[in-house]
């Protein structure tokens, strides 16, 4: 199971309504320009043994704050986008579930009805013997969700896609 091939499942049965969308820069290019002027401003404190301490902290701050800006510009501009859901103007938020293989059947009915309430119900478990994908809406009711169980040394879906 790849989540792309989910999301592209999501995309195409949904009939416009969720479209893939690349979420905005500004923030990532705030906390670039934040690391950049951290690594400025250790440029006007004089040199002198008592300012030696704070010049490489900024030094070390600054630079991991300029890497870190940098790699979520790049992950913004390049990636992939995220499913958005056009009529509430909003990313859809993704949730995973993981539960005990002996709870198969119940996960299954859970999904096939679309209730997540009942799905949520279920006891989870640390190792993901059947695993849910869902992504819901914050300003709606909308939810999509899909059942995986591991066999053989991947994912096989166990539902269908069911859009509620």
């Amino acid at each position: 199971m790849d989540i792309r091939e989910f999301n592209e499942a999501l995309l195409a049965s949904s009939n416009g309504v969720i479209v893939e969308r690349r979420q905005s820069i500004i923030l990532p290019v705030l906390v670039f320009l934040v690391g950049v002027a951290l690594l400025v401003g250790n440029c006007f404190i004089e040199n002198g043994t008592d300012a030696n301490n704070l010049k490489s902290a900024l030094v070390l701050i600054g630079g991991a704050i300029l890497l870190v800006g940098g790699a979520l510009c790049g992950a913004r501009l390049f990636g992939g986008g995220s499913p958005f859901h056009t009529t509430d103007n909003c990313f859809l938020v993704r949730h995973q579930y993981s539960f005990d293989r002996a709870l198969l059947n119940d996960v299954v009915k859970a999904v096939e009805s679309g209730d997540i309430s009942n799905l949520k119900a279920l006891a989870e478990s640390d190792i993901a013997g059947v695993m849910v994908i869902c992504y819901t809406s914050p300003n709606s009711n909308f939810c999509a969700m899909q059942a995986f169980a591991y066999e053989e040394y991947v994912y096989n879906a166990k539902t269908a896609l069911v859009i509620k």
